[in-house]
């Protein structure tokens, strides 16, 4: 029977120190002490009968496959939320590119509207009749005309259209009440399909009263 420092028996078997210690105190392990250290008494079958290395547990394939199949749908997820983002850029460059349109479209018409209105301010056709200048404003309750002269009527399909100019001359309006009205007029210019203008000059349908277009919103 071997003696061994508690240092070396538990080199032997494989063990701390602390387990010698303990399996001295239980019994397990059979010990001698002279002058002063402790010494393990070991026989060939209890060196021998240490505690083996845990064997790795066992691999299972249906965790592996469960693994794989996670991993595999992450990465599905990760190309969808790729997808998405894409067509989200898509989709913002697309409303912008519109909305730009949009605005260059609604600039043009303002543009169209202006160039109307100066070009039929300049018109010397306007200050024709000679009428006190006083200030006159647009009146809601703005007679109409009736019947309507031939010459101021220009056909087009089923739509009759007043020659603006002419009717308001022969309705005797004076060249201020002239330019507030076209103005107002040329305002709904592409807005209302009850007013047109052509080569510069305005025309609002025949079967619509005229104070109803111009408070149109």
């Amino acid at each position: 029977m071997a003696q061994l420092t508690v240092a070396e028996a538990s080199q032997v078997l494989g063990i701390t120190k602390e387990a010698i210690y303990n399996r001295i105190r239980r019994g397990s392990l059979n010990s001698v002490t002279k002058d002063g250290t402790k010494y393990v008494l070991l026989d060939a079958t209890s060196s021998s009968h240490h505690s083996p290395t845990p064997a790795p547990p066992p691999q299972d394939d249906r965790y592996v496959k469960l693994l794989e199949s996670q991993v595999e749908e992450l990465k599905n997820h990760a190309q969808k939320l790729e997808a998405d983002k894409s067509q989200l850029i898509a989709d913002k460059e697309a409303l912008l590119r519109e909305s730009k349109a949009e605005i260059e479209r609604i600039y043009k018409e303002r543009d169209k509207q202006l160039r109307i209105i100066l070009s039929l301010i300049k018109r010397p056709a306007l200050a024709k009749p000679q009428t006190p200048k006083t200030e006159e404003a647009i009146d809601a309750d703005f007679e109409e005309l009736a019947p309507y002269e031939k010459e101021m009527v220009t056909p087009k399909k089923s739509v009759e259209w007043v020659n603006l100019h002419l009717y308001l001359q022969q309705k005797g309006a004076s060249a201020k009440k002239q330019k507030k009205i076209a103005a107002a007029l040329a305002a709904k210019v592409g807005f209302s399909k009850d007013v047109k203008e052509e080569n510069g000059v305005l025309f609002f349908a025949r079967d619509k009263k005229l104070k109803n277009i111009l408070l149109q919103e």
